[in-house]
C-alpha cells in the first residue's frame, strides 16, 4: 500500500473521480514535482548488496519522495505512477518500449471516459497521447505519433534538437515478472544511469535539467546552460527539491565532472528547409553578413581580416554608441563567431551563428555567452525569455535570407 492522500497533498492535488481531467492533472503534477533523477538509484545500488532487491518498488519510491524529494528513472517512475493511479481508481496496463535499445523503456496505458491514453512518465513525455496517429502540440515540443500494429512511434518536432528525437511505445501489456527482470537489469554495473548524476523536472512550459556540472533550461526554441560552482549539491537541492546530503553522496559515488564551459550560454534554434552549407554560406561573407546586420543597425567600416572580417554597427548616438564586431569564419563547423565590443566596453561579448544537420533536418543555431554566473536565469523566466527572443529575431532575419 502507498499513502495516496499524503502523495496527493505533496502533489498539491485533491481526490477526484478517475476521469480524463484528473488524469491530466496527475500526469502534469507528477512530472513537475517528482524529478526524473538517478541519485536515489546510485545510492540504492551502493546500499543494497542483493541485486534482486535493488528496484525501488512503489512503497519505497513514494516514501523516499515524501522524505527526501526524490523521484526515479524510467521503470521506477512508471511503477510508482501506476500504483498511484490504481489506488485512485484508474484502470491501467504497463507496456514496454524502446529509446535506444529494445525493452529499455516502459510506459503506461490508462483507461479514461474519452478513450485510452498513453501516460509516458518514464521518458518522460510532456503530454498524454491518444492511441492513434496524429500531432500533439505541447509548450516545449510537438509530438508526432504514428500508430502501428504493435505500437506507436513518437517523433519530436521542433523544440530543442538535443538528445533522442524518437521513441517507440508498445501496445501489449507486460507481465509483472518480465517487467521486474528488465528493471533489475538497469542496475548492471555498466548501466547508463549508474555512471553519472542526471536530474530533470518537466515544468510544463520549460524543462529544468542537470548533467555533467551544468544546469539547463529548455523551452520551445531555446536552451540555457549554466555551469554550477562546486559543491553543486546546495544549488541542485534548491532547484530540484532533493535532499542535499543524498545529492552529495551520489556525486561521491558516481563522480562529479567539471562543466564543459566556464561561462553560461543561451542558444536559440530554428528549423529550416535550406541545406546547412547554403545557410552558412549566406552569412559567411562580408556582403552576406552586412545584409544580415542591416536590419539591426547601419553597417560601416567593413574590411576583411585573416580569419574573416571586421565592421562597425552604428548606434545612432555618435561614436560613443557604436560597436565593433570581429567576425571569424569556420567553414568546417559551419560557424560564424562574433566578438562584439562597444567603444566604452572593457570586455567582449561573444556569440555565434551556425548551421547544423540532424536527422536529415537543418537547424539554424544562434548562441550567446552570458556575463555573470547565470544562476538567476534558471529561475527568472521573464528575463531568460527576453534574451532568447532577441536571439530568435536574429535567426528569423537569417532565415529570411535563405
Amino acid at each position: 500500500m502507498i499513502p495516496a492522500d499524503e502523495i496527493l497533498e505533496a502533489l498539491d492535488l485533491s481526490r477526484a473521480e478517475p476521469g480524463s481531467g484528473f488524469l491530466e492533472a496527475l500526469f502534469a503534477r507528477f512530472n513537475a514535482a517528482v524529478p526524473f533523477e538517478n541519485v536515489s538509484k546510485i545510492a540504492r545500488n551502493a546500499d543494497i548488496p542483493n541485486a534482486a532487491a535493488r528496484p525501488r518498488t512503489p512503497d519505497v519510491f513514494w516514501a523516499d519522495h515524501l522524505a527526501l524529494g526524490t523521484g526515479g528513472t524510467c521503470f521506477a517512475r512508471v511503477a510508482a505512477f501506476d500504483a498511484l493511479l490504481r489506488e485512485l481508481g484508474f484502470r491501467t496496463r504497463r507496456t514496454l518500449g524502446r529509446v535506444r535499445n529494445p525493452n529499455d523503456h516502459a510506459a503506461l496505458v490508462v483507461e479514461t471516459p474519452a478513450g485510452e491514453r498513453i501516460a509516458d512518465v518514464g521518458f518522460p513525455l510532456p503530454a498524454l497521447l491518444p492511441l492513434e496517429s496524429g500531432l500533439v502540440e505541447t509548450p516545449t515540443v510537438g509530438l508526432r505519433v504514428e500508430a502501428g500494429e504493435a505500437g506507436f512511434e513518437v517523433a519530436f518536432e521542433g523544440g530543442v534538437p538535443e538528445g533522442p528525437r524518437t521513441l517507440w511505445i508498445g501496445k501489449a501489456p507486460v507481465e509483472e515478472d518480465e517487467y521486474l527482470e528488465l528493471w533489475r537489469k538497469t542496475f548492471r554495473p555498466d548501466a547508463p544511469f549508474l555512471q553519472e548524476v542526471w536530474l530533470r523536472r518537466d515544468l510544463g512550459h520549460r524543462v529544468l535539467a542537470f548533467a555533467r556540472g551544468e544546469a539547463r533550461v529548455d523551452d520551445l526554441c531555446s536552451r540555457l546552460v549554466v555551469p554550477l560552482a562546486s559543491p553543486r549539491s546546495p544549488s541542485l537541492g534548491a532547484l530540484f527539491g532533493i535532499d542535499e546530503a543524498l545529492l552529495a553522496r551520489a556525486f561521491a559515488l558516481a563522480g562529479d565532472p567539471a562543466p564543459a564551459a566556464a561561462d553560461p550560454s543561451l542558444t536559440a534554434y530554428l528549423e529550416t528547409s535550406a541545406p546547412a552549407d547554403r545557410a552558412y554560406e549566406t552569412i559567411a561573407s562580408p556582403e552576406g553578413y552586412r545584409r544580415l546586420q542591416e536590419g539591426v543597425a547601419p553597417v560601416g567600416g567593413l574590411r576583411e581580416t585573416a580569419n574573416g572580417f571586421r565592421l562597425t554597427l552604428s548606434g545612432g548616438g555618435g561614436t560613443a554608441s557604436d560597436v565593433t564586431e570581429e567576425v571569424s569564419l569556420d567553414p568546417a563547423a559551419l560557424r560564424v563567431t562574433v566578438a562584439r565590443r562597444g567603444s566604452a566596453a572593457s570586455s567582449e561579448q561573444l556569440s555565434s551563428y551556425r548551421a547544423e544537420r540532424r536527422d536529415g533536418r537543418t537547424w539554424l543555431v544562434r548562441e550567446a555567452r552570458l556575463p555573470g554566473s547565470g544562476e538567476d536565469l534558471l529561475r527568472n523566466d521573464g528575463l531568460r525569455g527576453r534574451l532568447a527572443a532577441a536571439l530568435a529575431v536574429d535567426l528569423l532575419g537569417w532565415a529570411r535570407m535563405l
